[in-house]
């Protein structure tokens, strides 16, 4: 027998972190950002608690962040990994996401 195995391949953005937003928070926390690769926002949406609260105590403006998901069916790219890429003394203060 045959059996083919989907291997779902992530995507994967990199850009300057421009806008936060909480959309829920209970039961389950949704929190929304806009990443700017290339003149291309990219609309992120971020499921995951903890992920969530490191990224609403970024500033905005200043950090590049490479995102690593898929794309849901309303187009908004559903960020599963996250990793800051210029790493600055905040940075190393409060930690990062991983």
């Amino acid at each position: 027998m045959n059996y083919f195995v989907y291997d779902k391949v992530m995507k994967t953005h990199t850009g300057l972190l421009t806008h936060i937003k909480v959309f829920k928070e209970k039961p389950y926390a949704i929190t929304g950002m806009l990443i700017w690769e290339n003149d291309v926002c990219i609309n992120c949406v971020i499921k995951n608690r903890p992920f969530a609260r490191y990224v609403l105590s970024l500033p905005m403006h200043q950090y590049e962040i490479e995102v690593i998901g898929d794309y849901n069916s309303r187009g908004q790219f559903d960020v599963k990994h996250m990793r800051i890429i210029n790493i600055d003394s905040y940075i190393a203060l409060i930690g990062t996401p991983e």
